[in-house]
């Protein structure tokens, strides 16, 4: 496992995901791509209990629909090292995240800045 990658393992252990640490299995980019950037609808429920829908499109686009008012909106995408990072509509600046397994087909998505999202399918 790359430096950097145990380095958010820690992180993210450390932010209470410990009673999961047997089962954390960070999810790379290259398997991001391909299993969840693939422009099939993906449902999230925030760290506050907010449901939306994303929809990554191959081409670096996202497109997200429902969560509070007048939060969806269009972006971009971009895989990093460690994950991926999008920018929404007329944000400033990109989010980056984590991802990891969370059991049932589910990943646990993490914004390196903070609370954690789940997504499914």
């Amino acid at each position: 496992m790359e430096a950097a990658m145990r380095g958010w393992l820690v992180l993210i252990l450390s932010l209470g995901f410990a009673a999961s640490a047997a089962a954390a299995e960070l999810i790379g980019p290259k398997e991001l791509e391909a299993g969840w950037f693939d422009g099939r609808t993906i449902s999230t429920t925030g760290p506050r209990g907010g449901k939306s829908q994303f929809v990554f499109a191959k081409d670096g686009k996202v497109t997200r629909t429902g969560g509070r008012a007048g939060s969806s909106g269009d972006g971009t995408w971009r895989l990093d090292d460690d994950g991926f990072c999008m920018k929404l509509g007329q944000a400033k600046r990109e989010s980056c995240y984590l991802a990891m397994k969370d059991g049932d087909g589910a990943l646990k998505v993490i914004r390196r800045s903070g609370g954690a999202f789940t997504w499914t399918r």
